[in-house]
């Protein structure tokens, strides 16, 4: 790989010594085996939105009992990666959670319905699972490091991915005994099959206490939590592994020409399955009892199902080999109880062991393993005493069936909007008079080219599928749709050298449709884009949106009223005289949008797919109020448009 700043030749220089660490490091606290190429491409190509580099692990990732966070070894160790790659802006990402290994596999999987977001965003995977796996045997610590690895590579096959060991109690008593202890041994059996490197900062620590130089109590108060000093002897562990990394020179891989898509062997455990991952709690069948889209009260669960009636039910068939549960407990935490198969009701361990407790804390808890993986089992959970009870999701290594297999996409956005609440909205009556060839078009036939231009939030609106319920609506009529989207991006950035030509122009549209959150309130920005689109397009028609979903911080959810206010929302209010202007058509979507969400009885999370952007449900809220806004009747909308 060829490397653009001076620095690497430093490296070059000193690249004998390093390659003898590498080699001495076969017996020593790292091994480098295959490296990390892809992620060396992706330092050296500073790909925006590839940069991110994902620690998945437990507690001493959180820099906890540090003074100077900075010390964290991850924070250390994307500095000694920024050391030979400086032009790159490499990103840390730290995911704690209970649960070891074991719960990590359910982390990275790809669906994360409860957390509504996705922890193997990137291009390196660093796996610290020591402390959270202490108690465990040897056949589950093989096999969920295993079905870690594979679904951190089944998640993306180019992901590179790191084994770290921190130090715990009983590491330090096996090397003050002499032998490498047990747990270390068993996933360097794991990390040897699938070719990874692997960085034993426990050995490291573990050989600098036996010799004296630091005492166990100066490099942990716990055993677990490094302190300022601990930290500071991982972090010369991690900048001697980044390293020996760094000074391979794989020809073959290392080119800096392209990625290697990794293949995974056949498991090495027979009871891998690797198929883990949260089920949302919507595609079980619950009882009437319960209530969806419930605010939770702690991070990270967008919404809960939940319950304070004793003997509700929640029933999930599925095929597979191990069901769990994740839920939120706390002081008036209700329990529960399971049955598998129609078995005998299990007790769940008391999930207000300490009544005095005001806190809440999220339980990821195995259920039922060692099940007849190809078989379909039933899952059935119960409220068994008065309490509250509420559930995230379903922790399954295995697969349900989609609910919306064999479906079309009309189909399938019908089924998920009947499953809201209708949506009630009369648009302004006189809201089509800057747009008499759009409308000509629906209703007589033709085809209609529409651009979207904007953000994500745009390609939420494009997710909707909203043409469909117009072409629906308008039968005669075949609409083009065409997303011409930038995240994070608005009229700002159109505006300027020539781009309303590429992202507008060469597409040929007969109506632009403007909105997303990114405009930074600069109408005027947008105004621009409208006069440069309709020089070159003079007969293009124009709708201008306002924003909806994002971040609750933001202007229109923060000042949201319904009525404009020029005070409280300025964009909205000045977005609408724009319009008039230059002759557009305008949509207050904000209006109609946030209300429902107020009058849902649900949380806005149940309607979100992530910290921003809409889910399949916010989509619908979206394609629903175009599909009602286009209709030529003026009727009410008392019913679903279906």
């Amino acid at each position: 790989m060829r490397f653009s700043h001076p620095i690497f030749f430093v490296a070059v220089a000193l690249s004998s010594l390093l390659f003898a660490m590498c080699a001495r490091a076969e017996n020593g606290f790292f091994k480098v085996r295959r490296g990390i190429p892809n992620s060396r491409y992706y330092f050296e190509k500073n790909i925006v939105g590839n940069q991110y580099v994902f620690f998945i692990g437990n507690e001493v990732l959180s820099g906890a009992g540090l003074k100077d966070s900075s010390l964290r070894y991850s924070t250390q160790m994307i500095q000694a990666f920024k050391k030979y790659f400086p032009e790159s802006n490499i990103i840390e990402t730290r995911h704690m959670q209970p649960g070891g290994s074991w719960f990590a596999r359910y982390r990275t999987s790809s669906g994360q319905a409860v957390f509504g977001e996705v922890i193997c965003s990137g291009h390196l995977a660093i796996l610290d699972c020591a402390a959270g796996d202490s108690t465990a045997d040897e056949t589950h610590v093989k096999t969920w490091l295993e079905e870690l690895i594979r679904q951190t590579t089944l998640y993306r096959a180019t992901h590179s991915i790191i084994v770290v060991y921190t130090l715990t109690p009983a590491m330090l008593d096996a090397y003050r005994a002499g032998r490498t202890p047990d747990y270390i041994a068993w996933c360097e059996e794991i990390a040897e099959h699938y070719d990874v490197p692997s960085l034993n900062l426990a050995q490291y620590a573990a050989e600098k206490i036996l010799a004296g130089e630091i005492s166990e109590a100066e490099f942990s108060q716990d055993g677990i939590l490094p302190t300022d000093a601990g930290a500071n002897i991982y972090a010369d562990a991690t900048r001697l592994f980044v390293d020996a990394l760094m000074a391979t020179d794989d020809t073959e891989q290392n080119t800096g020409q392209s990625v290697v898509r990794y293949t995974l062997p056949a498991p090495k455990m027979s009871q891998t399955n690797a198929k883990c991952r949260i089920v949302a709690y919507e595609n079980a069948a619950f009882s009437p009892g319960w209530k969806s889209g419930q605010e939770s009260p702690i991070l990270p669960f967008r919404h809960l199902l939940t319950t304070s009636r004793r003997g509700e039910t929640l029933s999930l068939s599925f095929v597979g080999s191990e069901v769990g549960l994740i839920d939120v407990v706390g002081a008036d935490s209700a329990c529960l109880e399971f049955s598998i198969d129609g078995g005998a009701w299990e007790k769940i361990p008391n999930a207000h062991a300490t009544p005095a407790s005001t806190q809440f804390a999220m339980r990821p808890i195995l259920l039922a393993e060692g099940l007849e993986r190809e078989k379909e089992h039933t899952f059935v959970l119960r409220t068994s005493d008065e309490g509250v009870a509420r559930i995230g999701g379903i922790l399954l290594n295995g697969t349900t069936q989609n609910p919306f297999e064999g479906l079309s996409t009309l189909e399938r956005i019908d089924k998920i909007y009947g499953a809201m609440d209708p949506i009630r909205y009369t648009p302004e009556a006189d809201r089509f008079r800057y747009l008499p060839k759009t409308m000509a078009k629906l209703r007589d036939g033709g085809t209609l080219r529409m651009v979207l231009l904007g953000d994500s939030i745009m390609g939420n609106t494009s997710g909707s599928n909203f043409e469909l319920l117009l072409e629906r609506r308008y039968p005669k009529c075949d609409i083009v749709k065409i997303a011409s989207l930038r995240s994070s991006t608005g009229c700002r950035y159109y505006q300027d050298e020539n781009r309303v030509e590429e992202y507008v122009v060469r597409h040929q549209p007969d109506l632009l449709i403007i909105g997303g959150i990114s405009n930074g309130g600069d109408w005027e920005a947008i105004r621009s884009v409208i006069r440069q689109s309709r020089a070159k397009l003079p007969e293009l028609e124009i709708l201008l949106v306002t924003p909806v979903f994002g971040s609750v911080r933001d202007s229109h959810i923060k000042n949201w009223q319904y009525e404009l206010d020029e005070t409280r929302d300025p964009f909205r209010f000045h977005l609408r005289r724009v319009a008039e202007e230059e002759k557009c058509a305008y949509f207050d979507m904000t209006a109609p949008w946030w209300r429902y969400i107020l009058e849902s009885g649900k949380t806005y999370g149940w309607f979100m797919g992530d910290a921003v952007h809409a889910n399949a449900r916010g989509c619908q809220i979206i394609g629903r109020l175009l599909d009602i806004y286009f209709t030529n009747d003026n009727l009410s909308n008392d019913n679903p448009t279906k």
